[in-house]
C-alpha cells in the first residue's frame, strides 16, 4: 500500500516538473510596438529581444487578451523554410525500402500568421492544405548527428503547408507554374502564434478542420523520417540557422476530404499541447494584397 502511494506521488512530481519546464514564446504588438514575449497563463512577459538569442524579461507585462499576436518569428530574420513531401505513414503509400526526405523550400514571404488570408490564384486548379508539426531551429547546425539533433531545436509550433498540387508535378511545362511556385507562393506557409519549448513533440494528436469538419486526424508519431533524422540529413548539406523552420510532413487525410480550396473556406490545424493556426481562403487579388 505504501509502495503504491509512493509511486503515485513520484509520478505526480515528475509530471509537474515536466509541465513546469515547458514555455511558450510569442511576438506581439502592444501600444504600436512589436516585441518578443513569454506567455505564462494569461500574461505576456516582455523580453529584451528575441527568445532565440536568450533574451530576458524586462519587467513589463501585458494581459494576453490585450495584445495582438504576430508570427512567432520575424520573417526578416528567417533565412530558410524547409519542408518534406510524403513523409507520413499511409496505408496505400508505396516508397523505396530506405527513402530519403523529399525536400522543398518556402520563403519568408510565404509565412502567414494565425487568422491570415491564404491567397488563391485564379489559375490554381488544386490548391490544398496540409496540417503539420513545425520545428524551430535554435542553434546553428551543420553536420549534426541524429543523436544530437534535438539539441539544436529551440521549440515547436503548428503549421499549415499550402501547395498547388497540380503544379507540383510540372507536367504541362510553361502552361503552369513550376514546383518552386507550387510550394513557395506568398501566404502559403501558415504558422501558429506560439513556439513551445522543452516538450516532447512525439505522440501528439494533430487535427485539421475544414469549415469545422475534421478532414485530417493523425499523430506526430506518423512521420516516416522523424525530426532527428530530418535535421541530421539536411544539415549535412545545408547550414541551419536560428529561426529556420522545418515543416515535417502532413498526416493522413480522411477519405474524400481532400479537395481544391474555394474562396471563403476556413481551416484550423491544432496539435495537442502545441497550439493551433487558423486560415481563410481569399482571392489572390483581394484589396490590400
Amino acid at each position: 500500500m505504501k509502495t503504491g502511494l509512493l509511486t503515485v506521488i513520484c509520478l505526480i512530481i515528475t509530471l509537474t516538473a515536466v509541465a513546469a519546464q515547458a514555455a511558450r514564446f510569442v511576438r506581439y504588438e502592444a501600444q504600436g510596438q512589436v516585441n518578443y514575449g513569454e506567455v505564462v497563463g494569461d500574461t505576456v512577459y516582455e523580453l529584451s529581444g528575441s527568445y532565440l538569442a536568450g533574451a530576458e524579461r524586462t519587467g513589463t507585462q501585458h494581459e494576453l487578451a490585450s495584445v495582438t499576436l504576430q508570427l512567432p518569428v520575424d520573417p526578416g530574420e528567417v533565412s530558410k523554410i524547409l519542408g518534406t513531401a510524403v513523409n507520413t505513414k499511409r496505408p496505400t503509400l508505396s516508397l523505396p525500402e530506405n527513402p530519403h526526405p523529399r525536400w522543398f523550400a518556402k520563403f519568408p514571404s510565404s509565412l502567414n500568421p494565425d487568422g491570415g488570408g491564404v491567397m488563391l490564384p485564379p489559375e490554381a486548379e488544386n490548391l490544398n492544405y496540409e496540417g503539420e508539426l513545425v520545428v524551430v531551429i535554435g542553434k546553428t547546425a551543420r553536420h549534426v548527428t541524429e543523436d544530437r539533433a534535438l539539441d539544436y531545436v529551440f521549440g515547436y509550433t503548428v503549421g499549415n503547408d499550402f501547395s498547388e498540387n497540380t503544379w507540383y508535378g510540372e507536367r504541362k511545362g510553361r502552361e503552369e507554374p513550376a514546383r518552386l511556385i507550387s510550394k513557395g507562393s506568398d501566404t502559403w506557409a501558415c504558422l501558429g502564434s506560439e513556439v513551445v519549448t522543452d516538450i516532447d513533440y512525439r505522440n501528439r494528436r494533430l487535427v485539421t478542420r475544414l469549415n469545422n469538419e475534421i478532414v485530417q486526424d493523425g499523430n506526430t508519431n506518423d512521420l516516416i523520417q522523424d525530426v532527428p533524422e530530418l535535421i541530421a540529413y539536411v544539415s549535412r548539406y545545408i547550414t541551419l540557422e536560428p529561426g529556420d523552420l522545418i515543416y515535417t510532413g502532413t498526416v493522413l487525410f480522411k477519405e474524400d476530404a481532400r479537395r481544391k480550396m474555394q474562396i471563403g473556406d476556413e481551416l484550423e490545424v491544432a496539435i495537442e499541447g502545441i497550439g493551433r493556426v487558423r486560415s481563410t481562403i481569399v482571392p489572390m487579388f483581394a484589396s490590400g494584397q
